[in-house]
């Protein structure tokens, strides 16, 4: 994926700076520099743009999906662009008569200014953000009638989704730990590799996974990263954590009763919703985790349920301002899919930003949508 993505790369490189360069227009007087104008941008960026659109069936072919057809785009804008600009700027430095010197209008100066602040755009979403952890919190306003009295403290771990254990794993398990939750929640996906790379860093997830404990438990459910039920199971392999694949369980936890139930990803999540729903026992608190936050659809309006957990969206790793996430892999709303705790119809939802970033043929990358941590209080 790398040779491609450099190769593409390159590819408009070249042809943006063909555009820009070689057709000169004749020059405003003896021994002026020949102009760019806006106009002549405009067309760099369109037959760049045009030459990426006729590349699109060579790189599907070469095995360039989805997520890697972002990181192409992604690459154009904070690398490419920004070098083109730089090279606008250098030629309308040089003086006249001298090789590659161009005058630029007002227009193209601030245009390719602000070419450049993209690739601090890039260095800061692919370098800082994706390891600015944060803790997020949440109060979760239980109904009436619910037996017991004590704030439960439930700590949520989405989407750790890592190729290779690092310190910043360590270091997002150890914050969630200090925050001393009545119970954790795990929703899915936490490795995305090659059987290899599981194979390797199967020590390292299993010790990863031994840091958590509380004393209502440690729960997870399948994400669509984690392979299959066999090699979960060695890593959970005396561990505190219980994997639930279509189960309903009840723990006790200081003066309340909690029922949580558990669907993976690609089960059918109606049987173990309904089940929860209708379970005998009006005081207990009922949870319902999964991966996916489509579950919602398959809870009632005004359900019993008390709260869905869930993750898979990462909150769209990017976040534009007033739009949000352009990208949620959901069918929950924007906003849902964004992040936080919501109500709709009566039933509460927290969706987790997740730890970690889509892998694969994916760009690292989070703007404006940090990785978090997360303690909800049951109250």
């Amino acid at each position: 994926m790398s040779y491609v993505l450099f190769g593409s790369a390159v590819v408009d490189l070249v042809v943006g700076a063909s555009l820009l360069f070689l057709a000169t227009p004749l020059p405003y007087g003896e021994g002026s520099k020949p102009a760019i104008r806006l106009l002549r941008v405009l067309v760099a960026i369109l037959g760049t743009t045009l030459v990426f659109a006729l590349k699109l069936p060579i790189l599907r072919l070469s095995g360039v999906d989805f997520f890697g057809m972002i990181h192409l785009v992604y690459v154009d804008l904070v690398v490419v662009l920004p070098l083109l600009g730089v090279l606008v700027l250098v030629a309308g430095f040089r003086g006249p008569g001298r090789l590659g010197a161009r005058r630029l209008t007002t227009s193209v100066w601030l245009l390719a200014a602000v070419s450049l602040s993209l690739a601090t755009v890039g260095f800061y979403s692919s370098f800082v953000e994706p390891f600015r952890l944060q803790v997020e919190q949440a109060t979760v306003t239980l109904r009436s009638g619910r037996a017991g009295f004590a704030r439960l403290k439930v700590g949520v771990l989405a989407d750790i989704q890592t190729d290779r254990v690092t310190d910043y794993e360590r270091r997002a398990f150890s914050r969630l730990m200090e925050l001393e939750p009545d119970l954790i929640l795990v929703p899915g996906d936490l490795f995305q590799g090659s059987h290899e790379a599981f194979e390797r860093e199967l020590p390292a997830l299993h010790d990863l996974m031994k840091r958590l404990s509380a004393p209502g438990g440690v729960f997870f459910v399948l994400g669509n990263t984690d392979g299959n039920l066999e090699q979960l199971q060695r890593v959970f392999e005396d561990t505190a954590v219980r994997l639930l694949v279509n189960e309903i369980v009840s723990v006790d936890i200081k003066d309340r009763r909690v029922t949580i139930g558990g669907v993976p990803w690609d089960s059918e999540y109606g049987p173990t919703v309904d089940e929860l729903q209708r379970a005998p026992g009006d005081d207990a608190i009922r949870i319902l985790l999964a991966h996916y936050p489509d579950v919602l659809f398959d809870v009632s309006a005004g359900s019993r349920i008390d709260l869905v957990v869930a993750g898979h969206t990462h909150g769209g790793q990017v976040q534009l301002p007033v739009i949000g996430p352009p990208i949620t892999l959901s069918r929950v709303p924007r906003a849902i899919a964004a992040g936080g705790l919501h109500e709709t119809d009566g039933r509460q939802i927290y969706v987790s930003r997740g730890l970690g970033c889509e892998r694969d043929q994916a760009p690292r990358i989070r703007f404006l949508c940090p990785p978090e941590v997360s303690l909800l209080t049951l109250e």
